[in-house]
């Protein structure tokens, strides 16, 4: 069996860092990638996906670094996890889907003069 994911995408915000109940640091990040076609008409659509990706360990070290607009590429598992919400006294069950990265990449150029090597790995 396998579950992996690769994803090029564009930030949506910056990185934001985070510390686990067990006081592991994590990075979460809104990763955005798109798929254009011609439809029936001949006319060009374009949908935009939103991804939640999560960096771990080492590799939130380096994804601490990147910035909203910034193209990257990670390669990562799916995890899926249910949350209940209160809606108006109703419950309602959601499953969620998140990407745990395992390795990632910056595609773009970085303005900070503090760039950590690119093509961090979580080992």
């Amino acid at each position: 069996m396998f579950n992996k994911v690769i994803l090029i995408g564009r930030l949506g915000q910056n990185a934001e860092a985070k510390t686990a109940q067990n006081n592991k640091e994590y990075v979460t990040l809104n990763i955005a990638t798109q798929e254009s076609w011609k439809n029936d008409k001949g006319e060009y659509e374009t949908r935009t996906e939103w991804h939640r990706v999560f960096a771990w360990s080492n590799l939130s070290k380096f994804a601490k670094t990147l910035q909203k607009g910034q193209l990257v590429t990670l390669e990562g598992t799916l995890r899926y996890r249910e949350i209940e919400d209160d809606v108006e006294g109703t419950r309602f069950k959601h499953r969620i889907t998140e990407v745990h990265a395992t390795s990632m990449k910056r595609l773009s150029k970085i303005e900070a003069a503090d760039d950590p090597s690119d093509g961090a790995d979580d080992e």
